[in-house]
């Protein structure tokens, strides 16, 4: 066998094809997500400075990882509906579990895509490794946008 045959037998090209598709897909909605978050930040940040309760920059926080949670779940969603619309699966609580599990790279759950299609579970877990990523250093910065509310608006 030459090198390509085996190649395309550790990653099929169908689910390269499919899983990178999905995946690019996948960035563009946590990007769209990220940055419309990083603005309602910025708004509210004003609002709360404004009115120096530096308990509402704990609030806005709180409502910040709210909102990166739903961007997540989204993106399972957006798996899932992959899974089915591609006929790999048929049922949409299987596929949404399947996603979750996979995309959080927690990977207990059943194995239920069929032969020729199991390299797209890793794919599923890429994206959520990418996308994980990005929400951990996109926390990191809001927390230190929160502290520096909270020291501006704390009585001196």
């Amino acid at each position: 066998m030459s090198f390509l045959q085996n190649l395309t037998e550790v990653i099929p090209a169908a689910d390269l094809l499919l899983g990178g598709i999905v995946l690019v897909v996948i960035m563009l909605i946590h990007a769209a997500g990220v940055r419309w978050i990083t603005d309602a930040f910025a708004r509210y940040s004003k609002r709360t400075l404004a009115t120096r309760e530096i308990w509402r920059a704990d609030v806005l926080m709180s409502g910040m990882v709210l909102l990166l949670l739903s961007l997540h779940v989204i993106e399972i969603v957006v798996w899932a509906t992959t899974l089915i619309y591609s006929g790999l699966v048929t049922d949409w609580r299987a596929a949404g579990f399947f996603a979750g599990n996979t995309y959080t790279t927690i990977g207990y759950g059943s194995d239920i895509l069929p032969a020729g299609w199991k390299m797209l579970a890793p794919i599923i877990a890429i994206s959520g490794l990418f996308t994980f990523g990005w929400s951990g250093s996109v926390l990191v910065n809001l927390i230190g946008r929160v502290q520096q509310i909270k020291d501006a608006a704390s009585p001196s």
